[in-house]
């Protein structure tokens, strides 16, 4: 099978080569699956450099979010083969191949009925933002929720999901074209922070009150910035560090403002008993995107031959949703 390796650590644009190698044979908590799409993430060029906190030994093949059929299963695994199921590529045999292996617990049913493109897109990003603002911060109607990264893949899912529970969504977004994506969203209010005060916006659009949850998959100066605007008994989700900086909380200021500082490692969960959790999440989820209330945002889908392409675009910051592999010629030519 046609695989994308990383023989030595090194930018993809570089280490990436694509290879003719053996299908992988699951080992115990694994599944084998004939790949239909894979979500390409800004999170695959760290990967290929062992900056990840994921570190597979090489030689490895990257992507971690993907969609397929199970063609094989591990050691006590009660999954069928012919399931069609979504989750997390078990490394090093990751998603950018013709088949790959999938961490049995992250594992999650996906209809037929719904394209591979979305099937990937939902398997990690939404059930991340679905988990965040549901169990951590405990969204409610009526809240307001401040979303950076809106256009990102966590961010343009927690836009969605927050306007589906009946928040009233702001969202900031870098430049005219994301602050537009953004609105087309749902977002009930976009900052472009490249022209807008964030502080100032936010204080105006709230009466000077703040949010009530915030959602931040950027971090440094903006997660900064961030714990300035929440409001009494506020949440605050630290969902990672696009920018590459790590922003401090000083425990005085969190005592002081009375709000909460919490993390969201998604994929964790199913290492601390939370199976549980993923399945009433994805159950939600299909809910939602079967009446159209949430539906991934595809900027483009790709053949095997194009993921150094794509990886290069995500680093560039010139894409507007995901970009997914897409392994058949149906989904490609819906949302191509």
């Amino acid at each position: 099978m046609k695989a994308w390796r990383i023989d030595e650590l090194g930018h993809p644009s570089t280490a990436l080569r694509l290879a003719e190698i053996d299908a992988p044979v699951p080992g115990s908590g694994e599944l084998a699956i004939d790949v239909e799409s894979a979500v390409v993430n800004f999170a695959d060029i760290l990967l290929c450099q062992g900056i990840y906190q994921d570190r597979p030994p090489v030689p490895f093949a990257p992507g971690l979010e993907v969609c397929g059929v199970v063609t094989s299963v591990g050691d006590g695994m009660d999954v069928p083969v012919g399931a069609r199921v979504s989750g997390m590529a078990a490394l090093p045999s990751g998603a950018f191949a013709e088949a790959a292996l999938v961490r049995a617990p992250s594992a999650v049913e996906v209809p037929h009925e719904v394209p591979a493109a979305d099937a990937a897109a939902l398997a990690s990003t939404y059930l991340t933002s679905h988990v965040a603002l549901h169990r951590r911060a405990h969204l409610q109607p009526g809240e307001t929720l401040l979303v950076h990264g809106a256009t990102g893949g966590v961010g343009s899912a927690a836009v969605q999901l927050g306007v589906a529970a009946g928040a009233t969504v702001i969202a900031t977004a870098g430049g005219e074209a994301k602050a537009r994506v953004a609105k087309e969203l749902g977002a009930h209010h976009v900052i472009d922070h490249r022209v807008d005060d964030v502080r100032e916006r936010v204080l105006e659009l709230t009466a000077g009150r703040g949010v009530d949850v915030a959602y931040d998959p950027v971090g440094g100066a903006l997660g900064d910035l961030t714990r300035r605007l929440m409001a009494w008994e506020g949440r605050l989700l630290v969902i990672g560090f696009a920018s590459g900086e790590i922003p401090s909380y000083p425990a005085n200021h969190v005592l002081v403002k009375n709000y909460s500082v919490m993390g969201l490692h998604w994929g964790a969960y199913t290492e601390h008993g939370g199976r549980p959790v993923l399945e009433a999440a994805h159950a939600d989820l299909l809910r939602l995107y079967a009446e159209g209330a949430i539906a991934p945002r595809i900027h483009s889908t790709i053949g095997l031959d194009e993921v150094p392409d794509a990886l290069a675009a995500l680093e560039a910051r010139e894409v507007l949703g995901r970009i997914v592999l897409v392994t058949g010629g149906a989904d490609r030519a819906r949302h191509g």
